[in-house]
């Protein structure tokens, strides 16, 4: 598309087309080399290195004091159209 672009002579969109194509080469990269990083030693130091470091497991931790303040925050709504109904 950018080649075809650059032929038309709009040269301003063809930056737009170059870009894509760049952001999705990369991305092409990128996967290619972590699938041969499953098979090749030299690649898996590579890949690391790309990669960084795993995340840490996600864990669930209950946030409490969230939860009480949104029933607290929907007590206080509910109180306030029952008083104002009643008025």
């Amino acid at each position: 598309m950018t080649s075809l672009t650059v032929r038309t002579g709009e040269d301003g969109r063809a930056w737009f087309f170059a870009a894509f194509g760049v952001l999705f080469g990369i991305l092409l990269v990128v996967l290619i080399i972590q699938v041969v990083a499953k098979r090749s030693a030299s690649f898996k130091t590579f890949a690391e290195k790309i990669s960084g470091r795993p995340s840490p497991r996600t864990t669930f931790v209950p946030h409490w004091f969230t939860m009480t303040a949104i029933l607290l925050a929907i007590i206080i709504v509910v109180l306030l159209l029952l008083i104002n109904a009643l008025k």
